[in-house]
């Protein structure tokens, strides 16, 4: 592991228990320039900076880079406060003219773990209203009251207060023909009964979110994709590492098997849990079931992640891709990826590329 590496991992460990790093060395300008632009690429760069913070003086960096660093964290804090005023005044407004309660995925509903919620980057808000049906009855409200609204029933996108909301037609989304409509089903009457939900205090914000169960089901099946796809960064993995540290008790260990299993991510699961444990820090007590921790190699998952970071965007190899074309080169990645990832979710691993390569094959001769 190069030192750059090795003292992110160590830094981000500290941020995400609340600790102080076990840094010795100060860094030179030159490396803490190369790892301020790596937590931008990962996605976590204000859980880095609560670390960063605690170093001692002569090993803080030059105070040109800290300050360009506290104020991209203060920033954060504001974007933070946006997206709760944002959905403190979506959820009065849906309620107040419908029975539409919707469920927050992503985003806000994982920083409740984090130490400083305030502190974990955020996008866009993702909300979940129960099916197609209930977001298009959604989607009419906000074209009533005025908002312009893009997409179609399964995902829908519009901007409130300068903050994009995305409306989710659907909650999980497989690729793979093995996952069958029982297992489907299952989880459609886990969210109807109201048992795949619970609630959540965020400052003085009750949030409607995901149960342990259903938001871990959600957290891996979403980096899977990506991983598949574009890549992911850090800030995907330490999500299910504090969602598993601050529900601990709270996941039945067989139960759970069958769910992973029945999505055919079980070996995926445990590939993230190891990693969790082997490069973030988390401890064995705190994985919701045994397993061969030791079967799971995960420094190809650290590999892949350090070259893409959050969804490909500072991906370098992105750069440098050939003239032959973004589709032809993310087809390429894709299929690479899902090679080296096979062997931990078969089903995803095959069906996702192929299921882009028909769809821009589709999108071909329909422009003819």
């Amino acid at each position: 592991m190069e030192k750059l590496q090795s003292v992110l991992l160590d830094l981000l460990k500290a941020g995400l228990w609340d600790r102080k790093s076990s840094l010795s060395e100060p860094l030179t300008n030159e490396e803490w320039n190369a790892l301020y632009f790596a937590c931008m690429k990962q996605t976590i760069s204000g859980v880095v900076y609560d670390a960063v913070c605690r170093l001692s003086e002569k090993q803080l960096p030059e105070s040109d880079l800290m300050m360009q660093w506290s104020q991209y964290v203060r920033n954060m804090e504001q974007t933070y406060k946006e997206h709760l005023k944002t959905l403190n005044y979506l959820y009065i407004r849906y309620m107040t003219v419908s029975d539409l309660n919707p469920a927050i995925l992503k985003g806000l509903s994982v920083a409740y773990y984090y130490p400083r919620p305030n502190h974990r980057v955020i996008g866009d808000i993702d909300l979940y209203f129960g099916g197609v049906e209930a977001s298009n009855r959604a989607n009419n409200l906000m074209s009533q009251w005025g908002i312009p609204v893009r997409g179609n029933g399964s995902e829908t996108i519009f901007q409130l207060n300068q903050v994009v909301v995305e409306n989710h037609g659907e909650l999980i989304t497989s690729h793979s023909p093995f996952v069958c409509k029982r297992t489907k089903e299952k989880l459609a009457r886990q969210l109807s009964d109201g048992s795949g939900y619970q609630t959540i205090k965020l400052d003085s914000s009750d949030l409607k979110v995901l149960a342990p169960h259903q938001n871990l089901l959600l957290l891996l099946t979403h980096s899977l994709k990506h991983l598949l796809n574009e890549g992911i960064g850090l800030r995907q993995l330490s999500d299910v590492a504090l969602l598993l540290h601050g529900e601990k008790g709270n996941f039945h260990e067989e139960e759970l098997q069958f769910m992973l299993k029945d999505w055919g991510i079980l070996k995926y699961a445990n590939l993230v849990f190891s990693f969790c444990v082997n490069y973030l820090g988390l401890s064995e007590e705190y994985l919701p079931y045994s397993f061969d921790i030791q079967k799971y190699k995960p420094y190809k998952l650290l590999e892949e992640i350090w070259k893409s970071g959050n969804f490909g965007l500072l991906d370098e190899r992105m750069v440098k891709r050939p003239k032959e074309g973004d589709k032809v080169f993310t087809a390429k990645r894709m299929i690479n990826n899902s090679l080296v990832f096979f062997r931990y979710a078969q089903g995803e691993a095959v069906f996702t590329p192929l299921q882009l390569i028909t769809q821009r094959i589709k999108d071909f001769f329909d422009r003819k």
